[in-house]
């Protein structure tokens, strides 16, 4: 038997399972919070009648959907096709990041039905996108070797789209339209009840959109405390994983300090700093608004807050070096900002996201760092001994964790895909000749790629050449 061997404590199914836990505690929080909420739909006249289920149950119930769809699908595939891999946590992860990611719950001034927001038609649409999500952005676009896009972002816009593009993506609710008078972001926010920004004024807008249902909207004026509290700590409508922006923010916080070097942390930072300086400048644009008004709204909307710390963080989809992973933040905040002002869609952070993927391939190649024949020892993370038969093999989860820790500031895993569509250019121009066989990439590879192996092979080719 061979002996054991030192790889870092992380593997990715620990990851997976760490980013699980996250989730959960969200999901809890949320379901807690939401759990006396009784849900009402609207029927004839414009009178509420009760659906016999709160909110709480209702998001238990779609998290639950989710998750069997998602680890079914993949304990299915593995069993059907030889080259899709069992990945139970994985899928239950994505399948947590779907239901968290659904709009649940009826803002009281609702004036069109958009979408179906409450059981039992919502758990259908979380269905669909799970299932479109695992089987199309999950399974057959890792099958080309890289994920273009976030799965459950584009399942999630495809699935509603088919549903009716227009309704979902520009819902009647979000623009000035209607007795309503539902203030637009593209203009001033302020707290004026009476002038202010359409007939109600935005305060009145988000008390009534986000407060809780059994408090009629109209019977009483928010105050800046309570719009700060709608924001801060439970809103009753909107994407569940955002309910509490408090509870994202403190288990996002936790969860990027746990696994640091594996998290793309530097997305979120970026995006949060991008997002408040593009509401800061509209807010001077139209003068007269509330700055922290916008603020508030722009930064701790759900689909902001929970989309910033376990959707936009996503390793497959995102840039590889710090530097791509800046931009890509600033990207993805400056459109997430110009798409909620002026289209009215109000979780275009969505969209913004999608796009921004897409422009991933082009910023892996920004800041790489420069390789040198010197040789630099790097602070590795501690070590553990696996027993070779625990050691489990995955394909590269894009977290760059390899391109930190060379010797010779290498990027392995760029060196190992060329080396695999023998492309000798490329392994030249990423000098692979100066590895020296430290080891370091595939000792904190979580995925346990042979990496140190592929950049000698790749080096050895280069001299033979």
């Amino acid at each position: 038997m061979s002996k054991p061997k030192d790889y870092s404590w992380m593997t990715k199914d620990k990851l997976m399972t760490y980013t699980f836990g996250a989730l959960a505690i969200i999901a809890a929080i949320t379901i807690i919070l939401w759990w006396n909420v009784q849900a009402y739909t609207y029927i004839s006249g414009g009178t509420l009648a009760p659906i016999g289920m709160s909110y709480g149950l209702t998001v238990l119930i779609n998290c639950l959907i989710a998750i069997g769809i998602a680890v079914g699908i993949d304990a299915l595939l593995y069993k059907v096709a030889s080259d899709s891999p069992l990945n139970i946590m994985s899928a239950a992860v994505f399948g947590l990041i779907v239901s968290l990611s659904y709009t649940i719950g009826e803002p009281i001034m609702r004036s069109a039905e958009v979408l179906p927001l409450l059981g039992p038609e919502c758990f259908l649409y979380v269905a669909l996108i799970t299932l479109v999500g695992m089987v199309v952005f999950k399974k057959v676009q890792g099958i080309k070797g890289r994920k273009y896009v976030n799965p459950a972002a584009a399942a999630k816009l495809i699935v509603l789209g088919i549903a009716g593009a227009l309704t979902i993506l520009v819902p009647a609710d979000h623009l000035v339209s209607g007795v309503l008078g539902v203030p637009s972001l593209a203009g001033p926010i302020s707290y004026d009840i009476v002038g202010g920004n359409g007939l109600s004024g935005f305060g009145f807008y988000l008390a009534g959109c986000f407060g809780n249902p059994a408090t009629p909207v109209a019977a009483t004026i928010p105050t800046q405390a309570d719009i700060f509290n709608l924001f801060i700590f439970d809103k009753f409508h909107g994407w569940a994983g955002g309910a509490s922006s408090l509870a994202v923010i403190i288990v996002g916080i936790a969860f990027f300090a746990l696994v640091r070097r594996y998290v793309k942390w530097r997305v979120t930072l970026s995006y949060f700093v991008t997002v408040a300086v593009m509401a800061t400048i509209i807010n001077f644009a139209y003068p007269g608004s509330d700055l922290m008004l916008r603020l508030g709204f722009e930064l701790f909307v759900g689909s902001s807050i929970f989309l910033a710390f376990f959707m936009a963080t996503d390793p497959a989809t995102t840039p590889l070096t710090y530097a791509g992973q800046l931009i890509f933040g600033v990207g993805l905040g400056v459109l997430t900002v110009l798409i909620q002002t002026y289209t009215g869609f109000l979780g275009g952070s969505i969209l913004a996201l999608i796009i921004m993927n897409l422009a991933s391939p082009l910023l892996d190649r920004v800041g790489r760092l420069k390789p040198m024949t010197e040789s630099k020892e790097p602070k590795l993370p501690k070590a553990k001994a696996f027993a070779p038969e625990k050691v489990k093999t995955y394909e590269c989860i894009r977290c760059g964790a390899c391109m930190r820790v060379c010797c010779h500031k290498l990027s392995p895993i760029l060196i190992k895909q060329a080396f695999d569509k023998q492309d000798f250019t490329n392994m030249s121009k990423l000098n692979a000749d100066y590895c020296t066989g430290c080891g370091h990439c595939s000792y904190v590879c979580p995925s346990r790629i042979d990496l140190k192996g592929s950049v000698l092979r790749a080096k050895a080719m280069l001299r033979q050449q």
